[in-house]
């Protein structure tokens, strides 16, 4: 108890900082480190942190593999409620068979936002308290939706987990650890509840429960969008294994449960009712220290100084193990080219390749600059009107649609680009127009005398064909 009392002050600061500001608050759930671990209402970086104190080295487990089997405690904290997969369940009863091991298993629940905004309600300002009990109403029923949209889940073989209809109040406790909660009194125990009942695995309703597609996240948010998962692949364990209650409230809910196996020696599993129980908010009520504080004393193995501690979240995917296979490894797929005898080819092959590579270079040469072109330039779509119209007939074609134009859409009978009707040969270009002949592909160059001049004005002549 005094290791978790030392650590009050700071919990209680960080609730002060927190409850500052509403736009600052963090409830994301299940996490042990970082920022979010420690500033978030439903993190789980104050239990860590007990740990530390207590004597204990802590680490990150993200997957379950042969380099985490030296842990001695490993404390899982899930943040949706699954069931616990085949490979998982082998690897930790491998895990639990080596002695002195102990495995934490926190079930999660909603969490502790509607405890924080009742608690914050009664000491926020005035002008605040109706917008603090109006996010506590919210956050009620967000957790009544959460409850009603759970589903049932199968398990391994190690206990059977029954969704509770409404949230279980503890007033009392019962069983080997109460001694250690006599002290408290009854206004201690009021923001404590139990969402789960922890039992004895029964096989025939594990068989008949049936696990949906598609499950509603849980967390201190209420149930949230609707996710699709994965199949999890989950078989019971041959393990046989003891059930007991270390403590419970008074009518028999359990808060902590107790797993052990004689294959398993000194090793046990504590499951944890419910996140809630242990969450930063939670510590800073006396019932969750002591709780905190009992579960601690509870993982420490015997005959080992500084025993070392894991922390395991996993999220909507089944958690990850790699198990080395035994015998000699073997390469495969790409990495049998580097396998004798198959590497004597591939590096001959390689050998053979640059020798190409190298007598190609005096044939080919250097890669040569492509000349790239604008797209968007005008002056292209002019110079390939210019060379359609060459390929027509040339100039003479120019000028005759040019006359046809003059001659229809401004009713002229002559004019320097009227051509007379009778006219079977070019006419010469009028003196007076002082105009060039249009070469094809010369309209986009960035000369200047490439450039027709601009004809004089003529009242019968448009801009636009006077430029042109």
């Amino acid at each position: 108890m005094n290791r978790i009392a030392s650590f009050t002050l700071g919990i209680l600061l960080l609730t002060l900082a927190v409850t500052c500001g509403c736009g600052s608050l963090t409830t994301d759930y299940g996490q042990s480190r970082g920022q979010i671990g420690r500033a978030s209402l439903n993190g789980f970086g104050a239990f860590r942190e007990s740990y530390s104190r207590a004597g204990f080295r802590d680490r990150d487990i993200s997957r379950l593999t042969d380099r985490v089997m030296d842990t001695d405690v490993i404390v899982w904290t899930p943040q949706m409620l699954l069931p616990v997969g085949t490979d998982a369940t082998n690897w930790f009863n491998r895990w639990l068979s080596r002695g002195g091991r102990i495995l934490v298993y926190v079930i999660p629940d909603s969490g502790s936002e509607v405890e924080y905004w009742n608690d914050a309600s009664k000491l926020a300002a005035p002008p605040q308290r109706l917008e603090y009990r109006r996010r506590a109403a919210r956050s009620t029923n967000e957790r009544m939706l959460w409850r009603m949209n759970r589903p049932s889940t199968t398990n391994n073989g190690w206990f059977q987990i029954d969704s509770l209809i409404q949230r279980q109040p503890v007033k009392q406790v019962t069983g080997p650890w109460q001694e250690e909660f006599a002290q408290l009194s009854a206004e201690e125990y009021t923001s404590v509840g139990l969402e789960f009942d922890v039992r004895t695995f029964d096989p025939e309703a594990n068989n008949a429960a049936s696990f949906p597609n598609a499950v509603k996240a849980p967390g201190p948010t209420g149930p949230g969008k609707t996710q699709w998962l994965p199949t999890i692949e989950t078989t019971n364990t041959v393990t046989p294994t003891q059930f007991k209650t270390q403590l419970s409230e008074a009518n028999g809910k359990p808060l902590v449960v107790q797993i052990q196996s004689k294959r398993w020696g000194d090793s046990q599993i504590l499951v944890v009712a419910g996140g809630s129980l242990l969450t930063n908010y939670a510590f800073t009520n006396p019932f969750n220290r002591v709780l905190a504080d009992q579960i601690i004393q509870a993982s420490q193995p015997d005959n080992v100084t500084r025993p070392l501690a894991g922390f395991l979240t996993s999220g909507r995917f089944e958690v990850p193990v790699s198990v080395q296979k035994p015998g000699v490894p073997q390469a495969s797929g790409m990495e049998l080219l580097t396998v004798w005898p198959l590497s004597l080819v591939t590096m001959h092959g390689l050998m053979l390749g640059v020798v190409i590579c190298l007598m190609l270079l005096p044939i080919f040469g250097r890669p040569s600059r492509i000349r790239r072109t604008n797209e968007n330039e005008f002056g292209h779509h002019l110079d390939a009107v210019a060379a359609l119209m060459n390929k027509a007939g040339g100039e003479r074609y120019a000028r005759m649609r040019i006359s046809e134009y003059f001659k229809r859409m401004h009713g002229e009978a002559s004019g320097p680009w009227v051509l007379p009707e009778d006219s079977k040969t070019t006419p010469e270009v009028p003196a007076s127009s002082n105009s060039k002949t249009l070469t094809p592909r010369s309209l986009s160059a960035s000369t200047q005398d490439e450039t027709p001049d601009r004809p004089p004005s003529n009242p019968s002549t448009p801009p636009d064909e006077a430029e042109r």
